[in-house]
């Protein structure tokens, strides 16, 4: 079974060219898709070290995609589904 996920292009350009140097610096071959899981399993087996680095960062709270879920702004509107982009865009 396989999951998509999303990285930001900062960590997907620096496992690409970890992935790289792997293969030109110690002729390991590997895809992006292994290393990832090889990190992952690293991750797992230092699980100290990474809740320590994950406790260092903003609290969920703070986030204002997080806030917004949790408050939703009263835009007056009972069913927004379907004239969502009237509601959002005004009405063209």
């Amino acid at each position: 079974m396989s999951l998509t996920v999303k990285l930001d292009r900062r960590r997907k350009d620096e496992v690409e060219r970890f992935v790289a140097s792997l293969i030109l610096e110690e002729g390991v071959k590997v895809t992006f898709q292994e290393a990832l899981g090889l990190m992952v399993d690293y991750s797992m087996e230092n699980r100290e070290e990474i809740v320590k680095r994950l406790k260092r960062l903003p609290p969920l709270e703070k986030d204002p995609a997080w806030t917004l879920l949790h408050r939703p702004e009263d835009w007056g509107v009972d069913d927004a589904s379907e004239r969502v982009d009237e509601y959002v865009y005004g009405k063209s």
